[in-house]
């Protein structure tokens, strides 16, 4: 009879202890864990986006299918990179008739040394900032450009890229 109730008392303990265990499991994924931001935009237009001049109307805009999107680009496949400054000088729209927010990216043998912030449709970038220069010396490379897309209403990432070859000059 002793073993009985013994047993009973381990078995109960382990239930307690998985009930626990999956509450505090429940509570982190609901309430405290952070969302994976790579599946949104970023929140923060780019700080060297400016608006694009000529607007354009919604009639230039191109037509959005269900369930996907629309872009236009307008871009150099000629990148300038100041290893003083840190800076990569670029020629990049989004031009207002797309649909789709973007995020460009600078990549090198396939590391991304630079990143923009969100760019609304309508605007462009002129030069990227805070380029990782940490393991590049003046000469010329061989590049991409890759362009992230995210949903302009929702800010949900779309599921293709675009990828852009690109020269960039290091000096």
């Amino acid at each position: 009879m002793n073993e009985k109730k013994r047993r009973n008392k381990v078995l109960t303990g382990l239930l307690l202890i998985i009930t626990v265990a999956a509450v505090g499991v429940t509570v982190w994924a609901l309430w405290l864990r952070q969302p994976d931001s790579s599946d949104y935009a970023p929140q923060q237009v780019d700080r060297n986006a400016v608006p694009m001049d000529g607007g354009g109307s919604d009639e230039d805009k191109l037509e959005n299918p269900e369930g996907g999107g629309a872009v236009s680009l307008t871009y150099s496949k000629d990148v300038a990179l100041d290893l003083n400054t840190k800076e990569a000088g670029i020629l990049f729209q989004n031009p207002s008739k797309s649909n789709q927010d973007m995020a460009l990216q600078l990549v090198i043998d396939g590391k991304v040394i630079a990143q923009s912030e969100k760019l609304p449709v309508g605007y462009k970038l002129s030069k990227l900032t805070g380029v990782d220069t940490d393991k590049l010396t003046a000469g010329i490379y061989e590049g991409k450009f890759i362009i992230l897309y995210y949903d302009a209403g929702t800010g949900e990432k779309a599921i293709v890229n675009t990828e852009i070859p690109v020269t960039i000059t290091v000096s």
